[in-house]
């Protein structure tokens, strides 16, 4: 990158809340029996390795997160919002008053949107129509940009809200939303749904991620601009590891791209377990419009948590099929169609989404 501005080298390379760099290229266990599981996505945003308990998180910088409620079971629809503070109130509304969501992209000025955090943070703020300005960034603009603007290892999905402090994390950012906004409740749903929301964040990262990151990361490196590319490889994924993906042979793609297959079944399971989606004869159930419209007594509800529109468990997965489609139609379709039910419930997401779907890879 000779004639690029040099990329600040933070203490993490997490720039979005899954970090490439610990995605294995095989099903094979990582030396250490834990590297391969460690995708980041802690409060922090900073890796630990499982020796190191004394690291300070770089997100625990003034005004980071300072806003996120502790944690706490579900709220019920019936429950009153937490008291709002000022930042509150002129940003949790329809209108684009001082909230600004920062995106990954592909380019300086690109649309492209592929990383399956950001993605369950759109989805959230569309779900309870709170308006904002979106900034998509490439992955050197978030390492020098945004890093100064709010942390070293600052990750995106990042919130900034009227006040100028900043929420990193997406579930943070979504139970921020839960406590603050009028209809927050209608994220989880329930502590039951709330818990599966959070077992699903834990699959995608843990699970999935080991099989659809190494086949989309090429996907994502050939979409790049030269110098976030360069980044990307060398230093997000490091030489060694990007020699492994971007040397691939089919039958190592296959192996993957069937792996993910048998992960998902466990997603299959609980989309069927109450006769769900495979036994509706191809009628789907959603709603693009508010919880209140009339559900036909006939249909079965699409959606993990039920109920007429989707929550965040089901934008917790959606993200990863999202995020597969860099590796490629065919790749995508091979995963994510495999199983009938998960064709619905995928097929709905994509109707829901609505004008958001244009900007997927």
């Amino acid at each position: 990158m000779s004639d690029a501005t040099p990329v600040k080298r933070a203490g993490s390379t997490a720039d979005t809340e899954e970090d490439f760099s610990t995605v294995p290229t095989t099903t094979a266990p990582s030396e250490s029996g834990f590297e391969d599981l460690s995708i980041s996505e802690t409060d922090s945003n900073v890796r630990v390795a499982a020796s190191d308990t004394s690291s300070t998180p770089a997100a625990a910088s003034e005004g980071v997160n300072a806003a996120v409620p502790a944690a706490a079971p579900a709220r019920q629809a019936d429950e009153p919002a937490a008291h709002p503070t000022r930042a509150d109130s002129t940003s949790l509304t329809s209108s684009t008053s001082g909230l600004v969501l920062f995106d990954l992209t592909d380019k300086p000025g690109g649309k492209a949107c592929f990383s399956p955090h950001t993605i369950k943070t759109i989805l959230d703020l569309k779900l309870l129509n709170v308006g904002y300005e979106r900034q998509r960034l490439t992955f050197v603009q978030i390492r020098n940009e945004l890093s100064e603007r709010i942390a070293d290892n600052v990750t995106v999905p990042a919130l900034e809200l009227s006040d100028g402090s900043h929420i990193v994390d997406s579930w943070a950012i979504a139970e921020y939303l839960e406590r603050r906004h009028q209809d927050g409740h209608r994220l989880f749903g329930s502590s039951a749904t709330k818990r599966l929301a959070a077992m699903l964040n834990q699959f995608g990262k843990t699970v999935l991620a080991p099989h659809i990151g190494p086949l989309a990361q090429r996907g994502v490196h050939a979409m790049l601009d030269a110098e976030s590319a360069d980044y990307f490889a060398n230093v997000k994924i490091g030489k060694p590891r990007w020699a492994k993906v971007s040397s691939m042979s089919q039958a190592d793609v296959q192996n993957h791209v069937q792996q993910a297959i048998a992960k998902l079944e466990v997603v299959n399971a609980m989309l069927t377990c109450e006769g769900g989606t495979d036994s509706t004869n191809g009628a789907v159930s959603y709603s693009t419009h508010s919880a209140t419209t009339p559900q036909p007594r006939s249909s079965k509800p699409v959606w993990f948590a039920g109920g007429q529109d989707p929550t965040h468990a089901d934008f917790v997965l959606f993200g990863w099929y999202v995020f597969s489609r860099a590796a490629g139609a065919k790749i995508a379709n091979e995963i994510w169609t495999a199983h009938k039910p998960i064709q619905r419930w995928l097929d709905a997401m994509l109707e829901w989404s609505g004008d958001l779907a244009d900007d997927f890879v």
